[in-house]
């Protein structure tokens, strides 16, 4: 289904794209039961340990949610568990980057208004107020 979904062709990945195809191998792993080789080489294709963490979370996250999807279904048959997580262009059909990223991260946004008054460590304890 991987192979059919996003083709094994290719020199370069973007992370975006990386972390998708990351996700998708994770869920193809849970319905064939083998670790792909083919994630090695998305892995190779990064240098740093942070771009390598992503793909690793997002395989994992891929794994997750094949299991959960199983898990509910009474017929879990491997194309069902696919097409419930990976649409047919290859985009998962959950978010795999908010899940592979740090919390901090997904939280971080510059559209949020500031928090009015003082900062909570500069506020009274709640014992101090009346």
């Amino acid at each position: 289904m991987y192979d059919r979904t996003f083709g094994t062709e290719w020199d370069d990945l973007a992370r975006e794209e990386a972390v998708e195809r990351a996700f998708a191998l994770g869920v193809a792993t849970e319905i064939d039961r083998e670790r792909p080789t083919e994630l090695d080489r998305v892995l190779d294709a990064f240098e740093s340990a942070y771009d390598r963490s992503l793909v690793e979370l997002a395989y994992d996250e891929g794994r997750t949610k094949a299991l959960e999807a199983a898990a509910e279904s009474a017929d879990a048959d491997p194309q069902t568990v696919w097409d419930a997580l990976v649409d047919g262009g290859g985009t998962p059909r959950v978010a795999p980057v908010s899940a592979a990223l740090p919390g901090a991260l997904t939280e971080l946004s510059l559209t949020k208004r500031p928090r009015e008054g003082p900062p909570s460590s500069l506020a009274f304890p709640s014992m101090l107020r009346k």
